[in-house]
């Protein structure tokens, strides 16, 4: 019986998948200082972004950004951007990358587009981020 206890134990605390927002299908604007908390979980990005907007001489708030976006058909997320982000800081632009991972109100995770998923997911979550900066502007390939 513990055995059984020890296997579901570590069933629950595998990592999920990361959920493909590339097959949301929509893109969305928002500013650098809408996207401040995923930076915030790396303090080596958070210095560079930093440090770019001292260099550019611009606040977050003036930092245009794009991300995916949940259409309206998503019942608590409708509207909510997510990675990818690619943000302008005039001549300079930062693409970042991050892990999305998608639950309900009890912690189930949805991995994939589905009814149930459009109808109950009510929290994003963005881990393991990756970023690079660029001086030539992205195309949506990148």
């Amino acid at each position: 019986m513990k055995q059984i206890g020890a296997i579901l134990f570590l069933l629950g605390a595998a990592p999920a998948m990361a959920f493909d927002t590339s097959q949301l299908g929509q893109g969305g604007s928002l500013f650098l200082s809408d996207i401040a908390s995923v930076m915030g979980t790396s303090p080596q990005l958070r210095r560079e972004v930093d440090q770019q907007l001292s260099q550019s001489k611009k606040k977050a708030d003036e930092v245009m950004c794009n991300g995916n976006r949940f259409p309206g058909q998503w019942t608590h997320l409708g509207g909510e951007r997510v990675s990818p982000y690619v943000c302008d800081f005039g001549g300079k632009w930062l693409q970042i990358k991050a892990a999305v991972q998608l639950s309900d109100g009890r912690g189930r995770t949805f991995e994939t587009i589905t009814p149930e998923a459009m109808k109950n997911a009510r929290k994003v979550k963005e881990t393991n981020l990756k970023w690079k900066w660029t001086e030539q502007e992205p195309s949506d390939r990148d």
